[in-house]
């Protein structure tokens, strides 16, 4: 199980990494006003941000089926940076929401 856990947190890792990066390419392309760009990286970052929860819901359902998970320093660090991926994708959503709306405006 344990292996299993360890295999589980390299995956979260590395996908909600590349999630973060999707979610940060997102704003920087709201901020030259390409949108479309913006949007397309949000999507795609959620897709690979579905990825790494996939993962860690089935640690959640196998310790919810009564098996002991062992602490793992790997796992926390995983979760911690699912949690933030979440508070990025939510700021870069709102980032590039509020450039549409102040774009909008300067061109009306």
């Amino acid at each position: 199980m344990k292996e299993k856990m360890q295999m589980a947190a390299f995956q979260i890792i590395a996908s909600v990494g590349a999630a973060k990066s999707l979610y940060v390419e997102a704003m920087y392309a709201s901020r030259v006003g390409n949108f479309e760009e913006s949007e397309k990286k949000i999507k795609e970052g959620d897709k690979i941000y579905a990825e790494a929860h996939g993962h860690h819901f089935e640690l959640v359902q196998e310790e919810a089926k009564g098996t002991d998970l062992p602490f793992s320093l790997m796992l926390m660090h995983a979760e911690d940076q699912l949690l933030n991926t979440e508070t990025i994708k939510i700021m870069a959503i709102e980032i590039v929401e509020l450039r549409r709306s102040i774009n909008k405006e300067k061109n009306e």
